[in-house]
């Protein structure tokens, strides 16, 4: 018989994923924007084009706070700590562009941003995601 190691959820949030035109965008000064693909009470995963230069790789930036939207819906200001940031090698492509996912944990919310979030939550997911087995 095959000894099978379970894979367990660390997550405290039940995911979920996103309806198409839903993005994330951080701030301040910085040029990453792009669509979240599941999303939780506790934080997110969104895909962006990376647009960076390896040459200002040398000045990162400075990276404080996400803002989500999608159609009529708008949480801004939401201070996180990012997880995981890595290149998307998997996908076919013809373009040069690079293609990134992000990971990020939301951090120290008031009140208000729960609240918001939540509103946000009800309105903009499509399903939620299977947890893994």
């Amino acid at each position: 018989m095959v000894d099978r190691k379970r894979t367990l959820e660390r997550r405290r949030n039940k995911r979920f994923q996103a309806v198409e035109g839903a993005y994330a965008a951080i701030s301040p000064n910085s040029q990453i924007l792009g669509q979240i693909i599941d999303i939780s009470m506790g934080g997110i995963c969104f895909k962006y084009i990376d647009s960076s230069d390896e040459d200002k790789d040398e000045h990162p930036q400075r990276e404080e706070s996400i803002f989500l939207s999608s159609m009529g819906y708008y949480v801004g200001d939401l201070p996180f700590r990012t997880v995981s940031d890595y290149q998307v090698v998997n996908t076919p492509s013809f373009s040069s562009m690079k293609v990134r996912k992000k990971h990020v944990q939301f951090i120290d919310l008031s009140f208000k941003q729960l609240f918001d979030l939540d509103h946000y939550l009800k309105n903009n997911v499509s399903e939620p995601l299977e947890e893994p087995v």
